[in-house]
């Protein structure tokens, strides 16, 4: 009773206070809610449960599981007595769902309710590119076959660097990672990522001839 409490709590309280637009950035919410504003937490659940449902999907395609550990994380957040300071709300939210859904895609696959390892697991969908390249999509068409071949870190980094536009820091953060080993894993997936296009070229000018 309480779980579902705290959700529809969570959604009323951001339907009451729907103050998105006034408030200048996650930091200031998020030191609100640690000072016992609740309210500030329904803002942030707001604001950030779409694009964090997109990254679920990347590792996962079972939308139940991603809607069950997104509010399983944001319930365990509200219940939190001394929430941390986060330097990166983002980057924050993502590590601990990326944390908690490997977790629950581990058991799954213990179960046998699922087959793919979680290493093995992180897929780059057209949604992520349609948003900007509609008008061309036999281009993005290209582009994301060269993605998909990538190792499932390479492409973990390119989505949260360049759709997520995650720095550095905040890329380590939730990958549990190096800062060089994020520069050399992006570095790698980019010249990949070039190896590819640049086969792909080849192809596309032999078979015109």
């Amino acid at each position: 009773m309480t779980y579902y409490f705290l959700i529809i709590n969570i959604f009323l309280i951001s339907v009451k206070f729907n103050l998105l637009d006034t408030v200048p950035n996650d930091i200031i919410i998020w030191d609100s809610f640690r000072q016992g504003n609740k309210e500030a937490l329904a803002l942030l659940f707001k604001r950030h449960y779409a694009e964090l449902f997109r990254y679920g999907l990347k590792m996962s395609i079972e939308k139940e599981m991603i809607d069950d550990t997104l509010q399983d994380l944001f319930i365990e957040i509200w219940q939190q007595k001394t929430p941390p300071p986060v330097l990166s709300i983002k980057a924050y939210l993502i590590k601990s769902l990326r944390y908690k859904l490997l977790k629950v895609i581990k058991k799954a696959i213990a179960s046998k309710m699922m087959m793919k390892a979680p290493d093995d697991i992180f897929d780059i969908g057209h949604e992520a590119f349609l948003m900007n390249c509609e008008q061309d999509k036999e281009n993005v068409n290209k582009v994301l076959n060269c993605l998909q071949k990538l190792p499932p870190r390479q492409k973990e980094i390119i989505y949260l660097r360049y759709y997520l536009k995650l720095d550095y820091k905040e890329i380590c953060e939730v990958m549990n990672i190096e800062y060089q080993v994020a520069r050399n894993q992006l570095s790698n997936a980019i010249k990949n990522m070039k190896r590819g296009l640049l086969l792909l070229l080849i192809n596309l000018l032999v078979n015109s001839l």
